[in-house]
């Protein structure tokens, strides 16, 4: 990909390079010719031919318009270019990263299962089968809403179902079914209207990057509400998100590395799909890099804002 971009700029300039030199080639032609027509008119009529000072200025202001025009033109097409290019190349490797992401749970609950069914297994192993099966499920199931959310958003069909929820009860309920230990504080209740499967997918976003990249730490989720809005607050002990990602993440299809894996994982939906969630409710989304000595430790706190209803 970056091969063929370098290649199409180097095209790019090499066209634009030949425009201007064509075009100084034809302002050199046509001044010969001007220079002869002056020549014969003064061997006719023993007097030098002037062009009128407003034909000059027209002739060139229409050149300078001409090679602006043609600039824009191939500037457009070059653009465009790129951006089919690149876009064909994110289909591709929006493809790969699917089937690598659908590949590994299933793996792994294949594995799980089969060693469930061959062989006999203690009781606190076979719990963590169970529970390794479970988790596996759940990857696979947020990876699926994340795949029709996507798609119903890009074609501008997603429903949006709001109801009156009590965020405490609500956050609560979610934590409760979370397959996996999550630390849950809340520090001023909050009511609001908003889709609960809605919600609940954003917090599931949240909350699954902040195992991926908390480097093995529980995630705390903390509730608020100041003024006229309900926050939630997912925390992470990960290390803190460097600033030029901090706008990018939010980007789709844009994966940030994983600096302790050495690797990009996931689809790159997960925070899109949670800025689009945000926005259907008025809300907003937001990312806070913790680093010492400003914070008690080092992390991340995502902060996702909804509007309050009024008590």
């Amino acid at each position: 990909m970056k091969f063929r971009t370098a290649l199409y700029t180097v095209v790019f300039v090499l066209a634009i390079i030949m425009v201007i030199t064509l075009l100084v080639f034809w302002s050199v032609y046509i001044i010969n010719d001007y220079r002869t027509i002056r020549q014969l008119h003064v061997l006719v009529h023993g007097e030098s031919y002037q062009v009128p000072s407003a034909g000059r200025w027209i002739v060139l202001v229409l050149g300078i318009t001409f090679l602006g025009i043609l600039i824009a033109v191939l500037s457009v097409f070059f653009a465009n270019l790129v951006r089919g290019n690149r876009f064909k190349q994110q289909q591709r490797d929006f493809g790969n990263m699917i089937t690598h992401e659908l590949r590994l749970p299933l793996s792994s609950i294949q594995v799980f299962a089969q060693t469930l069914l061959q062989r006999p297994v203690e009781p606190e192993a076979r719990s963590q089968f169970t529970e390794g099966i479970l988790s596996e499920c759940s990857r696979l199931s947020l990876l699926i809403d994340q795949l029709l959310k996507f798609q119903q958003m890009e074609q501008g069909k997603l429903p949006v179902r709001k109801v009156p929820l009590n965020a405490e009860e609500f956050l609560r309920t979610f934590a409760g079914k979370w397959p996996r230990t999550l630390k849950v504080e809340v520090e001023e209740a909050a009511r609001l209207e908003a889709d609960p499967m809605l919600l609940e997918l954003a917090l599931a976003n949240l909350v699954s990057n902040a195992e991926k990249y908390g480097r093995g730490g529980t995630p705390e989720i903390v509730l608020s509400h100041p003024g006229s809005k309900a926050q939630f607050i997912v925390r992470d002990g990960g290390r803190p998100i460097p600033q030029k990602f901090v706008k990018r993440i939010f980007r789709k299809y844009y994966r940030m590395p994983n600096v302790t894996t050495r690797r990009q994982t996931g689809v790159g939906l997960g925070l899109y799909i949670v800025k689009n969630i945000a926005s259907l409710h008025r809300g907003t989304i937001q990312v806070h890099p913790l680093v010492p000595p400003e914070a008690p430790a080092e992390g991340n706190e995502f902060i996702l804002r909804l509007p309050a209803l009024s008590s």
